[in-house]
């Protein structure tokens, strides 16, 4: 058993290791990365749907609820690494070897879990070369790298939680869903209300929340109950149309991702006039709505639309030819940080090539362009910006 754990382990290691080649005659000019946060704790929703309430309360005592774990530290810390590899000089060289205030933005929800995830990130990142070394110890092997957040309440990120217009359309979108695809769960919700207390027809969300409680319980080496084994299936696939249910509709998705493309398509745009752009390499740490609405606005093609797993990252990539001086975009998505590759996409409309001509993307993809005041007014959210 132990020589199967360390192979494991080893492939996990050189698969999260993996050498970027990149394209000799493309040069990558800008990149804005969303990320998952890592594994954290159960959440007070997820909480009250558990039979292990009190094992769960003792385990998590010392984070708290809703806060990343060790194993999440480890996966944040991984994510990091994938970046370095990346987009550092042994990859695309877009960020250099120690941290530049304007080579890179951070930005974080206002949560602990997506806060740490960010912080870790970038430990691995950065690693200090000696001009930025502080000190002895700490000094040596840490670089203290800024991110920015907002009040959740304000965060454009948040807004499947603070726009007053967006929780109208999911009010909508629950009715139809209800009497149309979860229609197919009736079995299933039966059994749930009876273990759990709660009636998931009411509220389909529920489905996606029990399925990141089970999601939380095995991170913290819990199992998860008997009688939820053999519906595993049934409830995963529950829970990845509970998810869908946030980018039902053309509004939904331009609330969700619309911010994040229009800020993307107006640094593009000045690279693409000669305009010197700052800060080309952009990272959200975020939450697996804010990965799922920025894909949907972009028109990602994807064969299977599962739930975005802890430590999960999709980004936009520009390319600028050394040949001919065309500009593409590229999308591209790791599924697990330190468990998986990234993989290219496709946007729809270019299925030919991962690679989009910009114009052709930014012709596909304008229904979405949505400033941020605009969303500010949208949403009937008071901010000074």
């Amino acid at each position: 058993m132990l020589w199967y754990v360390l192979l494991l382990t080893l492939q996990v290691h050189l698969m999260s290791g993996s050498p970027v080649s990149p394209d000799p005659d493309r040069e990558m000019v800008l990149a804005f990365v969303v990320n998952r946060h890592g594994e954290r704790t159960p959440d007070a929703d997820e909480l009250s749907l558990s039979d292990q309430q009190e094992k769960l309360k003792n385990l998590t005592h010392i984070e708290g609820l809703e806060a990343l774990t060790n194993t999440g530290k480890q996966r944040s810390f991984r994510l990091g690494e994938f970046i370095k590899q990346r987009y550092g000089i042994e990859g695309y060289g877009l960020l250099s070897s120690i941290y530049r205030q304007d080579e890179i933005a951070l930005r974080s929800t206002d949560k602990n879990r997506t806060q740490m995830t960010a912080l870790m990130a970038m430990a691995a990142l950065y690693p200090p070369k000696v001009e930025q070394q502080w000190g002895e110890g700490l000094g040596k092997i840490w670089q203290p790298v800024p991110y920015t957040a907002v009040p959740l309440s304000q965060d454009y990120l948040r807004y499947y939680s603070n726009c007053k217009r967006f929780k109208e359309l999911m009010a909508m979108a629950k009715e139809e869903s209800v009497h149309q695809e979860f229609v197919q769960f009736r079995d299933l919700v039966t059994i749930v209300k009876k273990e759990t207390g709660r009636n998931f027809t009411e509220d389909p969300l529920l489905f996606e929340t029990l399925f990141d409680l089970f999601r939380s319980q095995v991170s913290l080496g819990l199992d998860i109950p008997e009688w939820a084994k053999p519906l595993l299936p049934k409830l995963g696939e529950a829970a990845r149309l509970a998810y869908r249910l946030y980018f039902r509709y053309d509004e939904m998705k331009r609330l969700g991702g619309g911010v994040i493309l229009n800020d993307f398509v107006k640094a593009a745009s000045d690279i693409v006039a000669g305009k010197q752009v700052q800060k080309r390499f952009r990272m959200y740490s975020a939450h697996d709505f804010n990965i799922g609405a920025l894909m949907e606005v972009t028109k990602v093609l994807r064969h299977e639309q599962s739930l975005p797993e802890y430590g999960a990252l999709f980004g936009l990539e520009m390319y600028r030819s050394k040949c001919t001086g065309e500009f593409t975009v590229l999308p591209i998505y790791l599924a697990k940080a330190g468990e998986s590759t990234a993989q290219n996409l496709h946007f729809t409309g270019c299925e030919a090539n991962s690679h989009c001509d910009w114009s052709r993307f930014q012709n596909n993809t304008k229904e979405y362009l949505l400033s941020e005041r605009e969303f500010y007014n949208i949403c009937n959210i008071r901010t000074e910006l």
